[in-house]
């Protein structure tokens, strides 16, 4: 008995090894690929470690839109400032996992000096977002990483886990390779109410939660000090939207105020600031054009103190 216990371990922890090398194959033949950090979707594909950086991104695609089709290089030059951006769109990630983020880019002993919190109000009140399972699909296999996070507290753990490590085996990840547009160039010509309004039901689902609302107020102010207690600046700011004011705006703007609290927090509302459909490729997502006027108008002031 006792032997088939014990050939049993054995089995167990040689499968558990072989999975462990795939994974790690898998993702070193990809990030050998020399990705930036607007050629991809992902974080672990261009962390670094022992960095020091000017200003961090963080949020949903507002946020990431900062880097997305080389925007990051306009930014950066626009600011005259180095940046990273770990903000995560396409509805894979909520302020949990951006928390997870922040506190692994602290983890591998980078620096930045701003945090730049793009405050877009759905992050508050979504129900999906908290729960997406594909959250990690993107990223690379590191066992540091892997193992932060099942200690970490989370929804819908196991999901995101599974699907993180599937994710590492498939044809799509092995054939993945940096790229990006030139710049977005789409643009809007009108406001269109009714694409607005199934925009917000779709972000918010059929009512507004104001028990998410709590939840996520607690999770973002614990992002917020984390900053703070790793020498980090705030700057939380509730991006521009076509349609101006989304659903419980007045909310997001009592928290964030309240934020200011701490001398270290600053907290700019610019959700009205742009109403020109030619700066948007949508109703909230500004285009390149968007970006760098937004960024030469409203961020530069901001980063260079005037």
């Amino acid at each position: 008995m006792k032997h088939l216990i014990f050939k049993s371990l054995v089995f167990i922890a040689i499968l558990l090894l072989t999975i462990v090398f795939l994974l790690e194959c898998s993702s070193f033949i990809v990030k050998r690929r020399g990705f930036l950090n607007y050629q991809t979707e992902s974080n672990l594909l261009f962390f670094k470690t022992q960095t020091d950086y000017d200003v961090l991104f963080i949020g949903i695609s507002h946020a990431r839109n900062f880097s997305r089709h080389k925007n990051h290089i306009q930014v950066e030059k626009i600011l005259n400032k180095s940046i990273i951006n770990i903000g995560q769109g396409s509805a894979a990630c909520g302020v949990n996992e951006q928390l997870f983020y922040l506190d692994y880019f602290y983890h591998l002993k980078n620096r930045t000096q701003k945090v730049i919190y793009i405050l877009s109000p759905p992050l508050f009140f979504s129900e999906s977002l908290p729960k997406a399972s594909n959250t990690f699909n993107n990223e690379t296999f590191e066992f540091s990483f892997f193992y932060r996070y099942l200690f970490f507290n989370s929804e819908n753990k196991k999901e995101r886990v599974q699907s993180y490590l599937r994710s590492k085996l498939t044809k799509q990840w092995l054939e993945t390779y940096p790229f990006s547009l030139e710049s977005k160039t789409e643009k809007l010509d009108s406001l269109d109410t009714k694409e607005v309004q199934k925009g917000q039901d779709f972000a918010y689902g059929k009512s507004p939660s104001l028990e998410r609302f709590r939840k996520s107020t607690i999770k973002i102010e614990e992002t917020i000090n984390l900053a703070i207690t790793n020498n980090s600046d705030v700057i939380l700011i509730i991006p521009p939207a076509l349609f101006g004011k989304w659903p419980e705006h007045d909310k997001v703007v009592d928290f964030a105020k309240k934020m200011t609290k701490n001398k270290r927090v600053e907290f700019y509302d610019y959700s009205e600031s742009i109403l020109k459909p030619e700066y948007y490729y949508d109703h909230h997502h500004l285009n390149t054009k968007g970006i760098i006027f937004f960024t030469d108008n409203y961020l530069k002031p901001i980063i260079s103190g005037k």
